[in-house]
């Protein structure tokens, strides 16, 4: 493996908990620069001392990584908007007001269209330039709108934040989007939109928009065009649910997501091709360097590519210049340099999951080298396959079982297809995206490379269906991820350095594992209910330790979608449906459900939760003077009208009201 540079590990890790500090504190920006002020002082002190003395204190160290860890903090807190004094936000005066957006790139859709769009300027009601800003936003249009990216567009300033979920467990779009760097919503009707126009934009100036168009045009069907433009350029947002969840299923999700193997193919290309020029050294590094970042500009720049781009440039540079490259090294260099120009990719999933991958592979690899070498070229190459995916598994195992819940058991089956196809498939789909730009992709190339798609979808299809080798409902702690990690170390040093010390770890790491897994357990077994937050629909749900117990009107609301992200985080291992009914005693509280039949005159029943579903017609007045409520509640079944006349009422008798559509589910 060669030295490893443990100094640039703990640069790394300095920085990095100088961001996860801002993030989880939120501590004042003003706080962390006057704080960095005293350190550089204290810093530039202890250098000059240091200079002068033969033994060296510890003073200039710790400022060293005092100052990286309030680097880490400043520059997350720049990232966020009310930091940035040309956001677009802080012009936006009033409702009058006129936004110049330009489309950059469009998101996967779901019931309506979505783009990440690029704010430009502020105009204000009487059509005069308010302001120069910059920022992103999110747009949304119904479906059947024939905006595109490329477009400009002056809209309406009707700036929201976006939403947070309304319920415990549901994925959150908002910390999603955050991390995005965009921290706002426009919902658009096409009649909202005062003028567009169509970019005159060069092939250089918008590469990849370009290219997809030229795609789209080049006659493939829809489903193999999907995966083409996903494996090739990165853009998921036609691959249908079925699919993505087939490749979920298989361990071959990571194709779909252009990542350091895509990256590592290109540069095999590039050698291939520059082979020739050999003997000119720095022209053959200047041309390669040239065509990784060609392909990340092509792919849109997500964390994968830009951190497998730098990491590959460090390595054509360490071959440059004669030094032998550790893997390790180039890695902690890449991780240092992404998290200084963008302290948010420390949070993107799939920042996480290719830097688990790729150290868990400089790690492990070399064990499997050693343990043995074929000589063979055929055997070697299925040998290397076959481990390097073992080894990348063996990283980005706490990580999926976090976020994904599942285990492909048929990962390797898989992986000893798609990994030697990938590359016949990638360098070839670069090859037809040359000739379908230029208008000259012959129909016989686009059956053919059709045809190898099909065959991919299909094979990928048959491992998915073996639902016996796929293991899911799986949800682990932040602590049980961290442990496992520990678990994961513990296990390589003890192969490394094979002492007592390091098995004794490795056994540490699993019974703390299986201590946070029973906490987590005995956290979850406790009573409790929600009233949850289903547009259209009122739903109970009665929780005792493994046991849920859920109240709705028809299968709809009982088969919700969501339910089965609750199911997996409260540990349910049990579920009993039953219809609503209008008396509940849930937790010593009692609760009354006035719905549409608007029946509540039980003077015996005096209720601790009045909860109103399906937009009953009474009067809430005299409702309030017979059962005289402690707590009014509202669910999303109900019209908003009918809410803003509640919300009224016990505004004006003083009583508290909660509505689950604004503040989320009721939890109890």
């Amino acid at each position: 493996m060669g030295y490893t540079n443990i100094k640039i590990l703990k640069f790394s890790i300095a920085v990095l908990c100088g961001i996860l500090t801002a993030h989880y504190t939120q501590i004042a920006l003003s706080y962390f620069l006057i704080s960095a002020g005293i350190t550089i002082l204290f810093f530039l002190l202890s250098f000059f001392r240091s200079a002068r003395q033969l033994y060296q204190k510890s003073y200039f160290g710790v400022c060293c990584y005092v100052l990286l860890f309030l680097f880490g903090s400043i520059s997350y807190q720049l990232k966020f908007p009310e930091n940035q004094h040309n956001y677009f936000s802080h012009f936006i005066t009033s409702e009058n007001d006129l936004l110049s957006i330009k489309l950059k790139e469009e998101l996967k859709p779901n019931f309506q269209k979505r783009f990440i769009a690029e704010v430009d300027h502020i105009i204000s009601s009487e059509n005069t330039l308010k302001a120069a800003v910059k920022g992103n936003i999110l747009i949304a249009v119904p479906l059947q709108s024939e905006i595109e990216v490329g477009q400009q567009l002056i809209i309406p300033a009707s700036v929201k934040p976006i939403k947070s979920p309304l319920n415990p467990h549901q994925f959150d779009y908002s910390e999603y989007m955050k991390f995005q760097g965009i921290f706002h919503q426009i919902q658009l009707s096409e009649d909202q939109i005062l003028f567009s126009k169509n970019l005159e934009t060069s092939f250089i100036e918008n590469p990849r928009t370009r290219l997809l168009k030229s795609l789209n045009s080049s006659g493939f069907e829809k489903e193999e065009l999907a995966v083409i433009k996903a494996l090739i350029l990165g853009d998921r947002t036609s691959i249908s649910n079925e699919i993505y969840s087939k490749y979920a299923s298989a361990g071959a999700i990571h194709i779909l997501a252009v990542s350091g193997l895509h990256v590592g193919i290109v540069l095999l290309l590039l050698n291939f091709i520059l082979k020739p020029i050999r003997q000119l050294k720095w022209l053959k590094f200047l041309l390669t360097l040239a065509g990784i970042w060609g392909f990340a500009i092509l792919t849109g720049f997500s964390a994968s590519v830009v951190r497998a781009s730098l990491m590959f440039s460090l390595i054509a540079f360490g071959l440059q210049i004669n030094r032998k490259v550790n893997l390790l090294n180039t890695l902690f260099s890449a991780f240092f340099v992404l998290i200084l120009i963008n302290p948010f990719y420390v949070f993107q999933v799939g920042f996480q999951l290719s830097f688990a991958a790729v150290f868990s592979i400089a790690l492990f690899q070399p064990k499997f080298n050693k343990l043995w070498y074929p000589n063979n070229k055929l055997i070697r190459l299925l040998y290397q396959t076959l481990t390097v995916s073992i080894c990348a598994q063996i990283g980005v195992l706490p990580l999926s079982l976090f976020y994904f819940h599942q285990f492909p058991g048929l990962f390797l089956l898989t992986n000893i297809v798609i990994l030697p196809g990938l590359g016949v498939l990638l360098i070839s789909g670069i090859f037809i995206l040359i000739l379908s730009v230029f208008g000259i992709l012959p129909k016989m190339l686009i059956d053919l490379y059709s045809f190898l798609i099909e065959k991919l979808n299909q094979y990928i299809s048959w491992i998915a269906s073996q639902e016996t080798f796929i293991i899911r409902e799986i949800n682990l702690s932040v602590p049980a991820v961290i442990f496992l990690f520990g678990i994961i170390l513990s296990t390589f040093f003890a192969l490394q350095h094979k002492k007592k010390k390091y098995i004794f770890y490795v056994f540490c790491g699993i019974i703390l594992f299986q201590i946070s897994m029973l906490f987590e357990q005995f956290e979850h077994s406790s009573e409790e209910f929600f009233i949850l937050n289903k547009s259209g629909s009122t739903v109970i749900a009665e929780k005792k330790s493994q046991n849920l117990t859920l109240y709705g009107n028809n299968e709809k609301d009982t088969n919700w979608q969501y339910l089965k992200n609750f199911k997996l985080h409260e540990k349910i291992s049990n579920i009993e449906v039953h219809k609503l009914q209008n008396f509940y005693l849930l937790k010593e509280k009692r609760i009354l459900l006035i719905d549409s039949t608007g029946l509540y005159n039980f003077p015996k029943f005096n209720p601790d939760i009045l909860l109103l579903s399906n937009s009953p017609k009474v009067n809430l007045k005299r409702v309030i003077e017979v059962l005289d409520p402690p707590m009014i509640m509202a669910d999303a079944s109900n019209y908003q009208s009918f809410i803003q006349l509640w919300r009224a009422t016990c505004a004006n008798k003083k009583i508290p009201f909660y509505h689950t559509g604004k503040k989320g589910a009721f939890n109890y």
